[in-house]
């Protein structure tokens, strides 16, 4: 008689050999490309996410979308890259506010688009409200006779869209370079999240309702931090609820290209 313990994989599906779970063992490792647009959103609308323990950040108007394209493996199956391309590879769109906890200035991601499906499981585990979507990011390829090195006049576009609204566009165009610890709050900051997975026991609690924080090592960025002039366009949309958390004015724009390996996270509260 087949026993738990005879199935195996880090999450669905379980099976007898354990190799096609949807997100497969950690740690994972993450490379990612960036354009991201800062600006100030209203407080009150920041604060309607962050239930207690959490509280808004040292500055609680502080806000970000990220545009992003990453290239992620995990731990077991380190030649997926070549494998399966397309399970290492995805898109995103995310709106990241201020928060704290117990006085540490940290960020939160509120809405995120994707555009694979095990990003979002993944994300789900980690306590990312991930969602499909369609994402577009500019691209230049070095090669192209008329499209340009990345530099100073240089203009990028991100854009998503998700059951064919059309949701965030934002733009930057570059200036000039900065470094890391130019990166405004609360771009870097330690990652507090919350975790939640529903009962299925109608009108029971959620199995699953608790605040983490997530681990990084191996942290790296590329060799240029870009920032420059940048704009914002939230899209009024009937089933999504961004609207609110839309740009007041925009602080700045920026391209950068960082990597790191996430070990795991810890759980810093249940409220269940």
């Amino acid at each position: 008689m087949t026993k738990i313990t005879d199935l195996k994989g880090y999450s669905y599906p379980l099976t007898p050999r354990g190799i096609s779970s949807i997100v497969g063992d950690l740690p994972w490792h993450y490379g990612t490309e960036y354009v991201n647009i800062a600006y100030w959103a209203d407080p009150d609308a920041i604060a309607a996410y962050l239930p207690e323990p959490l509280a808004p950040g040292p500055e609680p108007d502080r806000a970000y979308v990220a545009f992003s394209r990453w290239w992620s493996l995990w731990d077991n199956q380190p030649d997926m890259a070549f494998v399966c391309p397309e399970r290492t590879q995805y898109h995103e769109a995310a709106i990241w506010i201020g928060c704290s906890y117990q006085g540490q200035p940290g960020q939160m991601c509120v809405h995120i688009w994707v555009d694979n499906d095990f990003t979002m499981a993944r994300g789900w585990f980690m306590g990312f409200p991930k969602k499909l979507g369609q994402i577009q990011i500019t691209q230049y390829h070095p090669c192209n006779p008329i499209m340009p090195a990345l530099g100073p006049g240089v203009r990028l576009k991100g854009i998503v869209a998700a059951h064919g609204e059309r949701l965030i566009e934002g733009t930057l165009r570059i200036v000039r370079r900065i470094t890391r610890a130019e990166l405004p709050y609360p771009m870097g900051a330690p990652l507090f999240h919350i975790r939640h997975f529903p009962s299925i026991v109608r009108g029971a609690p959620p199995s699953v309702l608790e605040l983490v924080s997530l681990g990084t090592e191996n942290v790296r960025y590329g060799d240029d931090i870009w920032a420059g002039e940048g704009s914002l366009r939230f899209f009024p949309s009937e089933i999504e609820e961004h609207m609110p958390l839309a740009p007041r004015e925009i602080i700045g724009a920026y391209h950068y290209t960082s990597g790191y390996t996430f070990p795991g996270g810890q759980v810093l509260h249940r409220w269940v």
